[in-house]
């Protein structure tokens, strides 16, 4: 199977939750993302999050860790659990969006 590269965006809640979707080079349509705060270091999506999602009808639980790229506007993301995948991202209007890929 290649390597799995894909495309993300974010919405972040009232109560700093993000609500999202997702979709991948091995998929046909898009999927849903929930990801609960742990903690939170400002309004702009940085920080920690437990990140949900599902996987042929199997749930796919991973930490999410938000911080902002050295020097930009630009976000790093990184999901670690049984499934392992970095992001880049920006905001447009008040969305995260962005693209990932699978790492080891």
């Amino acid at each position: 199977m290649a390597k799995v590269q894909g495309r993300f965006y974010f919405k972040r809640t009232t109560n700093g939750n993000l609500i999202g979707e997702w979709s991948n080079n091995n998929e046909t349509r898009a999927f849903s993302e929930s990801s609960d705060w742990v903690s939170l270091e400002d309004s702009a999506y940085v920080g920690m999050y437990n990140s949900t999602w599902q996987e042929g009808q199997n749930p796919v639980f991973a930490k999410l860790a938000i911080t902002k790229k050295q020097g930009g506007s630009l976000f790093k993301l990184e999901w670690r659990g049984k499934a392992n995948f970095d992001g880049e991202g920006m905001l447009c209007e008040d969305l995260l969006i962005g693209d990932y890929h699978q790492v080891p």
